[in-house]
């Protein structure tokens, strides 16, 4: 995996524009497309094989289903139009005050003073506040103002795709014929052995099998993640503590004042604490 970010990485700073033009509609083609597959997947044939249709859980299911859909792509279109470059700060707000010029640092790209913690992305082409990565998926930076919209992002793309992982594999336990003619997948020499079967159960193992990887995808990035959502870092900076103010302060910086309220919509106004040129470092530290 830091192979495959490493090989974006130096791409994206070789050849910024080419990269964006192909790789941020890929990305995000793959996301809407494995949503609507998966969501029509699991709604139309796995469940009501599992579950009866007019049952009261199947009903449940399906409300279930659509909460995690609107928030997975409500959380990423807000994200995507969610700005946290530098130049969205009011304009009194670009330029620092005396006593904070000299915690402000230049940017040779864009030829001004930044924030502490903002850095240049060059696929952005601006300063970003707080700058945490470039996401291929929402195609924009993640930063101070959008975080909370990457966050809860990534957290119903695992939510989602472990759900019908479940519902995959309680399919299979229950439904003997159907385990009777699932893939056999010999781990030890990477090898798909796939017995004579139905195109119906070939298809089921080939969703299976994505579904597996739709699942580890969102758990690595939250493996970066909520590190630095617990200790107030960012992707790039995880071994720096210095912006550590504790979990709920942390939590707060990030998610704004409604903090968890946030998860069952991005919707919901949360103002954050401030505009992400001042930052706190820890009590023992000077405040920036």
């Amino acid at each position: 995996m830091c192979f495959m970010m490493n090989g974006c990485k130096y791409i994206a700073d070789a050849h910024p524009k080419r990269f964006a033009n192909i790789v941020h509609p890929a990305a995000i083609g793959l996301v809407l497309v494995g949503t609507v597959l998966f969501f029509s997947l699991e709604m139309f044939y796995i469940l009501p094989m599992i579950y009866d249709p007019n049952g009261l859980f199947f009903k449940i299911a399906w409300l279930i289903a659509l909460f995690i859909v609107y928030n997975l792509l409500g959380n990423m279109l807000a994200c995507h139009h969610t700005s946290s470059e530098v130049t969205s700060l009011p304009k009194d707000r670009q330029i620092p005050s005396p006593e904070e010029e000299h915690l402000w640092h230049f940017c040779d790209h864009c030829q001004m003073l930044v924030p502490p913690r903002s850095w240049h992305c060059k696929l952005c082409k601006c300063c970003i506040l707080r700058r945490d990565h470039h996401c291929i998926f929402t195609a924009t930076c993640i930063g101070h103002n959008n975080y909370r919209y990457f966050f809860w992002f990534t957290m119903y793309m695992l939510i989602g795709s472990f759900l019908s992982l479940a519902t995959h594999i309680h399919l299979l336990l229950i439904n003997e014929d159907m385990r009777g003619q699932y893939a056999i997948l010999h781990i030890t020499h990477i090898i798909l052995l796939i017995k004579p079967i139905s195109f119906e159960a070939i298809a089921l193992n080939i969703s299976f099998i994505f579904n597996i990887y739709a699942c580890i995808l969102p758990l690595i990035m939250l493996g970066y993640q909520i590190p630095a959502l617990y200790l107030n870092t960012t992707f790039y900076t995880l071994k720096d503590r210095s912006y550590n103010q504790g979990l709920r302060r942390n939590f707060m910086a990030f998610m704004g004042k409604r903090g968890l309220c946030t998860f069952f919509s991005p919707h919901i106004r949360s103002p954050l604490p401030h505009d992400g040129t001042q930052w706190q470092t820890k009590p023992s530290s000077s405040t920036v």
